[in-house]
């Protein structure tokens, strides 16, 4: 399993109950209304997950699709999630026929903003938020995983920014916005002043509607406006309880009584309006003098026979101000004797400012530490200690040194207590090592104890001698296959299509206010599928008792030259093939427009060829431009091609020398004899591939040198190790490759 993929293997394989009975609930509702009105709820993170309310792109993609009504309200209050979830979500909705009006009861944020975008209509209120940034991953891996983990980010933002684009018209801004690695925030006025909402709904139930009331009747006005969305949805009654209690200011709720002040938090739902009220009841540690002991308490809504009894939201409140008043004690009478210092101040003031019941004072009490800690010096001064090396380590590297010194494939160290010693010394010195006494053992006895022993280094030794020798073979190969093909990484074994890249649609003028259109690539490749080659090879008790050195150096090493010389075969034997690609026509055929009428190299028929790459159309009809880089010849043409390539004057049947050669140095000459063995008269023009890529090379995740397999014991007399190179050429794009059959 590739490493970018655990994570989402992990998240497919969670259980929906969370793995402890208590079953979780996608946050997601579709309704259909009496006036012809579908209502789409979209409360909680995109994507399924096991630590969170969520929303299913399948479930809401499937319900949304089968929604008949005329106009869909979409409801949000999301705080993001998978980015990909959420462009299938965006992309059910822009699908569906309907009007679509988006609400932000609460928030939508970072991908939920995206679906958003979907609406034909958004509508915010004051207290909505709107937050948009670019897409974030955790990632482990090589560098090279890491750079194509930042290339599929930024295809992720750039997917993103057609959507905020599309709504705003403004898709400079949105690129810097998006390129910024920052989070933007808006509120709902400001979202419509930017152009991602439409317009700002006020709700008529306002301070102006509990003006002049006293205490108790405010609370009771608002208890009562809550009693009348009793029988909505429960998010929406919790995005309207949020509304309405905005409606107090600090400066009201804090002249209320505690019952009053305990009434109103327990009917609040929103966490962080819920911290800020804590904070004001808190803060001021006790009801202020005059103020009633007890007051009335707030008549609640009836609860009718058939509904469970609801939580009493006043003891609620009074547990939860309690709690916070004990904790904020606790927090102080620990931060105390270290408040001189300023850091520990500041973070103690903030702690308890923010009233998240979440920093405990245990909490808080580890910071503080690290706190202090910062800028301490140990009691022993600054003296570290690192591990390093340790003598078995040393004595593998001098083994290995002295191995191959006597291969003549390395310089011997002139400190190396192994230096000129044969394979049989060495595989004592192994066994010796391994705390095994070799008195009266001969020495086919001492190298199968050097061969088997659990503890010997001996097998590993002659391992890593071989890996090296392999990769020094492959290395050396006399092949040129790389000059005309690109490496790339495949997955896994399945058949990969790949997509000819000269074949995306031309961009399109695009109207003040109008939308954008979607482009498309065609496949003009053909099915890519990894095959395994691989040898097998040993190393015997015999070989290390004879000191056959060759064993070591020259046999891994012509296993590595013919790893590389299979691979440059297949790509060879690919063109030679002439395949059929996934349009039904043949890689050089009439249909493709790359099959040239035969003639000689020659610099008419070379410049023939280059005009003819260079004027391609695309499905557009567009031209495309396909600059010709290389000629791949048979041998018997290598010579004529270079003489075309380098002459000062043309190269032609007519011999004369007194024109000039249109196309001197304006490419390069491989020639290789396995297109001899196919035809000594057909040449081939390849194009850059910085342009456009005719061949590739895929090699699975992307190792592209041979990997050694070993192994030991006792159906092996020695060692066998197994060579294997997981790879497979294939044609990118046909507009990349041309034939001319020769005469």
């Amino acid at each position: 399993m590739r490493k970018h993929q655990l994570a989402t293997a992990i998240e497919t394989s969670i259980r929906a109950d969370g793995g402890d009975g208590a079953q979780r609930c996608s946050f997601l509702r579709v309704n259909a209304r009496a006036d012809g009105v579908a209502e789409v709820m979209i409360y909680g993170a995109i994507g399924e997950s096991l630590w969170m309310d969520t929303v299913s792109a399948r479930d809401l993609a499937d319900q949304i699709a089968a929604i008949n009504a005329s106009v869909i309200h979409v409801r949000f209050n999301s705080e993001g999630g998978v980015v990909t979830d959420g462009i299938a979500i965006y992309n059910a909705l822009r699908a569906h026929t309907a009007r679509k009006v988006g609400f932000v009861d609460g928030q939508a944020a970072s991908i939920a903003g995206v679906i958003l975008m979907a609406c034909d209509e958004v509508v915010m209120y004051p207290t909505s938020l709107f937050m948009l940034h670019a897409p974030s991953t955790i990632a482990a891996g090589t560098s090279s995983d890491f750079r194509e983990f930042a290339d599929t980010l930024d295809t992720h933002a750039r997917a993103m920014a057609e959507a905020y684009a599309a709504k705003t018209g403004k898709p400079d801004e949105i690129a810097e916005l998006l390129a910024s690695g920052r989070d933007h925030w808006y509120t709902g006025r400001e979202a419509v002043d930017f152009g991602f909402a439409d317009r700002v709904e006020e709700f008529a139930t306002n301070a102006s509607a509990t003006a002049g009331l006293a205490d108790g009747a405010r609370v009771v006005a608002l208890n009562t406006s809550l009693a009348a969305f009793r029988n909505a949805p429960a998010p929406i009654t919790a995005c309207l309880r949020g509304h309405i209690t905005t409606a107090l200011s600090p400066t009201v709720f804090a002249s209320l009584s505690e019952v009053s002040q305990q009434a109103v938090i327990g009917h609040i739902e929103d966490p962080s309006m819920k911290d800020r009220y804590l904070r004001i009841v808190a803060e001021a540690g006790a009801p202020a003098a005059g103020t009633p002991a007890a007051a009335a308490p707030v008549a609640a809504a009836p609860v009718t026979a058939a509904a469970p009894a609801a939580v009493d939201p006043q003891a609620a409140a009074t547990a939860a101000i309690t709690a916070l008043r004990t904790r904020n004690t606790e927090i102080r009478a620990m931060a105390q004797p270290h408040m001189g210092n300023a850091q520990v101040a500041d973070y103690i003031n903030g702690v308890i400012d923010n009233a998240d019941p979440a920093v405990t004072a245990d909490v808080a009490g580890r910071q503080v530490l690290a706190l202090l800690a910062q800028g301490s010096v140990p009691i022993a001064g600054n003296i570290t200690a690192v591990a390093g090396g340790d003598e078995r380590d040393g004595r593998r590297r001098a083994m290995l040194n002295a191995i191959e010194a006597r291969a003549g494939v390395e310089a011997a160290t002139g400190d190396n207590p192994f230096r000129g010693h044969t394979m049989a010394e060495i595989a004592r010195e192994c066994v010796t090592a391994s705390g095994v006494n070799t008195r009266g053992m001969d020495r086919m006895q001492i190298v199968g104890t050097a061969f088997t022993h659990s503890t010997s280094d001996f097998p590993g030794l002659l391992g890593e001698a071989s890996r090296r020798a392999v990769l020094r073979g492959y290395e050396e190969a006399e092949e040129q296959v790389d000059q005309f093909t690109r490496a790339v990484s495949v997955p896994d074994f399945k058949p990969t299509n790949l997509v000819g890249l000269g074949a995306f649609s031309d961009l399109l003028v695009v109207p003040e206010g109008s939308e954008f259109k979607y482009g498309t690539f065609s496949e003009q490749s053909q099915a890519m599928k990894i095959v395994t080659y691989g040898r097998l090879f040993s190393i015997t008790r015999q070989a290390i008792i004879n000191d056959d050195l060759g064993i070591f150096s020259e046999v891994p090493r012509k296993l590595g030259q013919a790893a590389r010389r299979t691979i440059a075969k297949a790509v060879f034997d690919l063109i030679n093939s002439n395949p059929v690609l996934p349009d039904g026509f043949r890689l050089f055929s009439a249909e493709h427009g790359n099959l040239l009428d035969g003639s000689a190299i020659s610099t008419l028929s070379v410049d023939a060829m280059r005009a003819k790459m260079a004027t391609q159309k695309d499905k557009d009809g567009n031209r495309i431009r396909v600059p010709l880089k290389t000629l791949l010849t048979p041998i018997a043409l290598g010579g004529l091609a270079r003489t075309v390539r380098t002459s000062q004057y043309e190269v032609s049947g007519a011999k004369n020398l007194t024109t000039p050669n249109i196309v001197q140095n304006t490419f390069d000459v491989i020639d290789d004899a396995r297109f001899d063995d196919a035809s000594a008269a057909a040449w081939y023009g390849v194009a850059n591939s910085a342009f456009v890529d005719s061949i590739v090379i895929g090699y699975l995740d992307g190792n592209q040198t041979p990997f050694l397999d070993q192994e030991e014991g006792f159906t092996v007399d020695g060692v066998a190790w197994k060579v294997r190179l997981d790879a497979a050429p294939a044609i990118a794009d046909y507009r990349g490759i041309f034939k001319n059959p020769g005469v």
